[in-house]
């Protein structure tokens, strides 16, 4: 969860800084008091912030799609570890044999240690793949939420009349607010309530 939680926290936070910065210098030259006014509206404040990481923690999509991440993950990496400890049993096999002359001649050793490399070397190789595919299916996952995140965002800021939203995560940049200022709890409950889960098969 952490991984993508950081990336999806970047990707908001450098989205967030540039809708900051527009909203703050178009207000540049103009009465200070109208940007207080223009922050709120019948006692709601049009900036609000969500705290990324409860969200992700607590929204069903998200959960969802974590944890059928790391169970792709735990099967990769069962599957390195049985054929790492497969190659490291033939590797102490060759070992011992060559110690106790048990190769009828030296080129019979010798394409057994070519073997080895050759198996160490596609073992070196799949590790790379499946890292490579992690990664994408992780920068995908991330999309995903991402989207159907700022999609949301998107009409429900229409509807409550937010102008702006923030991320933050503990200790981020939102260091205090008043209270109405955090929608994080409201916007949980919105996106679960339509969220429809898998059913399972």
């Amino acid at each position: 969860m952490k991984n993508y939680s950081v990336v999806l926290n970047g990707i908001l936070l450098i989205a967030v800084g540039i809708l900051y910065i527009l909203y703050f210098t178009a207000g540049k030259g103009g009465n200070s008091s109208n940007v207080r006014e223009k922050q709120v509206v019948g006692g709601g404040s049009k900036i609000v912030y969500i705290n990324t990481d409860t969200l992700l923690r607590n929204y069903g999509l998200s959960v969802e799609l974590n944890e059928a991440f790391l169970k792709k993950q735990e099967e990769r990496n069962t599957e390195l570890n049985i054929k790492a400890k497969d190659l490291d049993r033939q590797a102490r096999e060759f070992q011992r044999k060559l110690e106790n002359n048990g190769f009828i001649s030296a080129e019979r050793a010798e394409a057994a240690r070519q073997s080895l490399l050759e198996k160490n070397q596609k073992l070196q190789q799949l590790q790379q793949e499946m890292t490579e595919k992690m990664m994408r299916e992780q920068s995908e996952l991330n999309k995903k939420l991402f989207e159907s995140i700022t999609n949301f965002l998107s009409e429900y800021s229409k509807e409550r009349g937010y102008e702006i939203v923030l991320s933050t995560v503990v200790a981020g940049n939102v260091l205090y607010a008043e209270d109405g200022f955090d929608i994080t709890q409201e916007v949980v409950e919105k996106l679960n309530e339509a969220y429809k889960p898998k059913k399972a098969e």
